[in-house]
């Protein structure tokens, strides 16, 4: 079922090829802020990243926005409003499946572009283990990072239950995860406490985390330490996910 949702999707990116595209430009802000801290490294390093480094970082960081993100808000979102869902809940397929084919359905697509920009990560960045460990950590949390993506978007979609529109705090939610999930800066170079905070939040497993296996900022037991953690965040959201749309769905059918 998923396979067959998802090559459906993998067609509709294909022919609706300008709206992709349209998509792609939208990731200028690595590229924005990449220019900005090379200005402010001309005269050196700075927060232990060198020109190199933080060339290395940012281009992870495109890898990490296309291969984490996902529109599943919007389409949770539109099913309540419009009256879609009822179709689904009719259907014997739970709709998190169509949400799910949605998001995988456009990989092809994002891995086509990310592939080569990896290779240019990877190839600015230290070696700290074997490459193919550090291959399967780094699509392991990418992996991760898509379903803690997903969750999130399930659990902001599913205010759409109670409220008219839960598009409002997804902008919230992407302006606060800008800066806390490691795409603007890396989270080292925020105060102490901000990265306290940035610490027990899921956005760091979403993009910091991926980068920071990208370009070599973890090795050993720490790499397997970061993806047990990143493992445990993602099962706890995608429970919540699942509890608050359980709820919602009730009041969803009780009140038509």
């Amino acid at each position: 079922m998923i396979g067959t949702l998802a090559f459906i999707r993998l067609r509709e990116t294909v022919a609706h090829r300008a709206e992709f595209l349209l998509w792609l430009m939208t990731l200028t802000m690595p590229l924005v802020m990449l220019v900005f801290w090379h200005a402010v490294m001309a005269d050196g390093a700075f927060g232990g990243y060198d020109a190199a480094a933080i060339t290395a970082y940012f281009l992870a960081v495109v890898v990490a926005y296309l291969l984490t993100d996902c529109d599943a808000v919007w389409n949770v979102n539109e099913d309540i409003r419009t009256g879609t869902l009822s179709f689904w809940l009719l259907k014997p397929a739970h709709p998190f499946i169509n949400y799910t084919a949605c998001t995988l359905g456009e990989m092809p697509a994002r891995l086509l572009i990310s592939l080569p920009i990896l290779s240019a990560a990877l190839a600015q960045a230290p070696l700290a283990d074997d490459l193919w460990v550090r291959l399967i950590a780094i699509f392991a949390a990418l992996a991760m990072g898509l379903a803690i993506n997903q969750a999130l978007h399930i659990l902001i979609g599913s205010v759409g239950f109670w409220a008219k529109r839960s598009l409002m705090l997804h902008r919230f939610y992407a302006v606060t995860s800008s800066v806390l999930s490691g795409a603007m800066f890396p989270l080292s170079f925020l105060p102490r406490g901000l990265q306290d905070i940035a610490a027990v939040l899921p956005f760091r497993f979403i993009i910091a985390l991926p980068v920071e296996l990208i370009t070599g900022r973890h090795g050993g037991g720490d790499v397997w330490r970061l993806l047990a953690l990143q493992v445990g965040t993602c099962v706890l959201l995608n429970f919540f996910a699942w509890f608050v749309w359980r709820r919602g769905v009730r009041r969803y059918e009780a009140y038509g």
